[in-house]
């Protein structure tokens, strides 16, 4: 199983016809061809209902995410990926990489599940160990 990462959907969900907009579109339909489930973790939601806030339109965009989003399994927060948040914190801090903690406690549930993420943010990503990422770019 997969975990798609927030910019994948925001991608998707632009009504543009530019490279990534198509691409992203593409790399969803094949993973939901391909997978039984495709997976986002409550942190990806919250920055989706997050992004809605800065919409002419909050309510309207909110709908739209949360129809959206009804394809996907949203995966909470355990106390086991608690415990994996910290070592990740942790081990980032003491190579003096530190990244966001949005994308720890993201990457923490992906790696709890044993699932590969999909995501453009390569850069930050890649400094987790045990993160299996997939650059959908």
């Amino acid at each position: 199983m997969v975990f798609v990462d927030s910019d994948l959907i925001i991608q998707s969900l632009r009504k543009s016809d530019s490279t990534f907009s198509v691409k992203a579109k593409q790399i969803l339909k094949e993973l939901s061809q391909n997978q039984p489930t495709i997976k986002i973790t409550i942190f990806n939601y919250a920055e989706l209902i997050k992004g809605t806030y800065w919409a002419p339109n909050v309510a309207k965009s909110q709908r739209i995410i949360k129809g959206y989003l009804k394809n996907f399994e949203i995966v909470d927060f355990t106390l086991e990926n608690a415990i994996e948040f910290a070592r990740i914190s942790a081990e980032l801090e003491i190579k003096g990489q530190r990244i966001g903690d949005m994308d720890i406690l993201i990457a923490s549930i992906v790696i709890g599940s044993e699932d590969i993420l999909y995501t453009k943010n390569i850069e930050h990503f890649k400094r987790i160990s045990n993160l299996a990422i997939k650059n959908w770019e």
